[in-house]
């Protein structure tokens, strides 16, 4: 044998050499071929159970045939009023077989305004939603007349960050119904913000959220019982959404609002909130004077109307800046009434009411039944517009 060909027997081959440099190359890709693969997995499984547990969060045609059997005069039983209201409400609207003579939206201070409380004999629906700002006065605005169904008289209220800059907001409630408030800002010749802005991606990463998941199994392996829609207007462990669109709090739920439960949220939120103060974005006010002109010339009459707040918060939270924006608020509707003809109704004092106690609050902005009759009986009738029901 050669010395050369000793080198070349003894050295490695170029056709053994090369396997391993490429396997070498290609297993960091591969790992992360794994990885992602495996979480996506994981996602996807998050997904589909938090859609499967949570039905009226994130599915639609879940929240489609609950809305169908609201039209049909039945109550939605669930554990809780955490759903997506805003999926609900559009649904619910797009299966109604006539127009209500009443809407009243705003947030869930208004939760508890069921219709038998109002005077007037009118049929009114209830579309509150969570964390409501300008953008969803123009969304349901545009749900209601794409369907055929705007009504008589609208009730806006002002929530005290529903003025707010969007850049400022810390809540993305609003996006759920992103396209329709696009839709009618274009028809009220108004750009609206840009789609990256209102995308909703808080709520589509929601579906894939796996402490709520956790948290939605802990909850049902306490239920007694399943959602479902029922003829009950209570029952003991469910909360329920009316066909009025009203909420209806469950024995267990009410049991929890006492004295000193309500008292300990009304502090809670007095030193969460009193030091800061949110702005009135002069922007959203003119989109909102915007608004009522429109439905005036589709013959809607627009009320603006504050709900009050627990007494106790109320008096004491005028020592601090955030009482400022509230009276904004209150000067912001009234300029509405003089400038665009709204019916401006400020109620956040509690004062002049006699139920509007603290036994008759939740917390420190959620109005019980009572409280809320009060006030519904010193409004102008919700259709005609003038006190006393006549015109």
């Amino acid at each position: 044998m050669t010395t050369t060909e000793r080198v070349t027997s003894s050295g490695p081959s170029p056709t053994t050499a090369a396997p391993a440099t490429t396997d070498a190359r290609r297993a960091p890709w591969w790992y992360l071929i794994v990885v992602l693969g495996l979480a996506g997995i994981v996602f996807a499984a998050v997904g589909y159970y938090n859609v499967r547990l949570n039905p009226y969060a994130y599915d639609a045609a879940s929240i489609d045939t609950a809305a169908q059997g609201l039209v049909d005069g039945k109550n939605l039983a669930n554990y809780d009023p955490n759903i997506d209201l805003r999926s609900l409400r559009r649904a619910q609207i797009q299966h109604m077989r006539t127009s209500p003579d009443v809407v009243i939206f705003g947030g869930s201070r208004w939760q508890e305004a069921r219709s038998e409380i109002i005077p007037g004999g009118h049929n009114v629906y209830n579309a509150y939603v969570s964390n409501d700002q300008v953008e969803d006065m123009l969304a349901i605005t545009q749900i209601l007349y794409q369907a055929g169904r705007l009504p008589k008289t609208i009730v806006f209220s002002l929530r005290f960050v529903s003025l707010q800059p969007v850049a400022q907001r810390g809540t993305y409630d609003w996006k759920v119904w992103e396209s329709e408030y696009a839709a009618m800002a274009h028809i009220l010749g108004v750009t609206p913000v840009s789609y990256p802005t209102r995308a909703p991606v808080e709520i589509w990463s929601g579906t894939f959220n796996f402490p709520g998941l956790f948290a939605r199994m802990l909850q049902l392996n306490t239920a007694k019982n399943p959602p479902e829609l029922t003829t009950a207007s209570q029952t003991a462990d469910r909360d329920i959404i009316a066909s009025d669109g009203s909420l209806h709090w469950s024995k267990a739920s009410e049991a929890k609002f006492t004295r000193k439960f309500v008292d300990n949220a009304v502090d809670k939120e007095i030193l969460t909130v009193g030091p800061t103060q949110p702005a009135i974005d002069p922007g959203e006010v003119d989109l909102m004077g915007k608004l009522i002109d429109w439905l005036h010339t589709k013959n809607v009459k627009v009320m603006i109307v504050q709900t009050p707040y627990h007494p106790g918060y109320w008096q004491r939270i005028q020592a601090y800046p955030f009482a400022k924006t509230l009276h904004g608020n209150e000067a912001v509707a009234l300029e509405l009434a003089r400038t665009h003809g709204a019916i401006a109704e400020n109620h956040y004092d509690p004062s002049n009411y006699r139920h509007c106690v603290p036994e008759n609050f939740v917390d420190h902005i959620h109005p019980r039944p009572p409280c809320l009759a009060d006030m519904f009986k010193d409004l102008p009738d919700l259709v005609t517009g003038v006190r006393g029901g006549t015109a």
